[in-house]
């Protein structure tokens, strides 16, 4: 604490005392001035002047021990003071952390517990799916074959969103950075929503010079393009575009990707990463789950790596994110 600071702060806590003592001190001025004559003013004054300067002189030291001690034992609880007159209070702040750090103990080891089952739960979900993609493989290709694909891979999709958030959590074992060529990430991506295109008829459109790079992790960066993309094609009109283009500013590359779609209301864009939100849009949708933009916005700030989004009803929406470069 800044010495300005521990006066201002040792002034605050003891004004009642200074109050007391100056309402008194003017009592025995008052006392001297007509008991005797006025050349003896200045010897009260500077008593009571002395007496208070040293008392604040004492406790400002006093408070400096103190939040010296303070600082020293929420760094270390188990730091001892030796002794003090806050001995009883550092005990009582010992005995309150060691209580909270029990607490926490309990509950982490409870999550971690609960996560693991959840885990093996989802994995043991994905080898029931790809079960079920083999069985399709041998059926004839009929309509409620097509259905059956479909919702299997959305299964999928859902299953793979769930291991993603729990990775969220350890981010820092799962990522790689590495120098990827924007255009080879993007191409990948769109390869990978193929049959949605088709679907949904929607055509992309990659403008992305052949010399950009980033450095990311590929495999958190494509799943966020994928993320966008897939709700770009989701609320793209039909025999619509998705346009991915691209600008170097310094040291930073940002992608853009754009469509041609609903659009989304003015006063929800600031909403759209917040977990579960899905707006006008996602109520019409049954499939939106509100988690795929919370996604992209955790693995971003991860990343640091800047995601924003700007829209317009009925002309589209635009997702820029930037990335930091390499020169090739």
């Amino acid at each position: 604490m800044s010495l300005g600071k521990l006066l201002r702060s040792t002034l605050k806590k003891e004004k009642v005392s200074i109050c007391l003592y100056l309402c008194n001190s003017f009592s025995i001025i008052l006392f001297y001035y007509f008991l005797y004559d006025k050349d003896f003013m200045f010897y009260p004054i500077l008593m009571c002047s002395f007496c208070l300067g040293v008392y604040l002189i004492y406790k400002f030291f006093i408070y400096k021990l103190f939040y010296k001690s303070l600082e020293e034992v929420k760094t270390s609880p188990d730091y001892k003071v030796g002794d003090s007159i806050f001995e009883e209070v550092f005990d009582e702040i010992r005995e309150v952390h060691n209580d909270y750090i029990s607490k926490i103990y309990t509950l982490e080891n409870n999550n971690e517990e609960k996560e693991k089952l959840l885990i093996e739960w989802i994995h043991n979900m994905k080898t029931s799916v790809a079960v079920i993609n083999l069985a399709i493989e041998k059926l004839p290709d009929e309509e409620v074959v097509k259905d059956i694909r479909d919702e299997n891979s959305l299964l999928q999709k859902n299953l793979e969103g769930a291991l993603n958030i729990f990775r969220l959590g350890a981010f820092s074992k799962d990522y790689l950075p590495e120098g990827i060529n924007l255009k080879e990430l993007v191409k990948k991506s769109i390869n990978s929503q193929k049959r949605n295109f088709i679907y949904a008829n929607v055509f992309p459109e990659v403008n992305i010079p052949e010399e950009y790079y980033i450095l990311s992790d590929r495999k958190w960066s494509e799943y966020v393009i994928v993320q966008i993309l897939s709700n770009a094609i989701k609320y793209s009109l039909s025999a619509g575009k998705v346009c991915f283009y691209a600008e170097q500013s310094e040291d930073k590359i940002t992608l853009y990707i754009q469509d041609s779609g609903v659009g989304i209301k003015t006063e929800e864009i600031p909403r759209v990463f917040d977990p579960f939100f899905t707006g006008c849009n996602g109520r019409k949708e049954e499939r939106s789950s509100g988690i795929g933009l919370y996604m992209c916005k955790c693995i971003c700030d991860n990343l640091n790596d800047k995601i924003h989004i700007t829209s317009e009803i009925n002309k589209g929406t635009k997702v820029s994110i930037t990335y930091l470069g390499i020169i090739k």
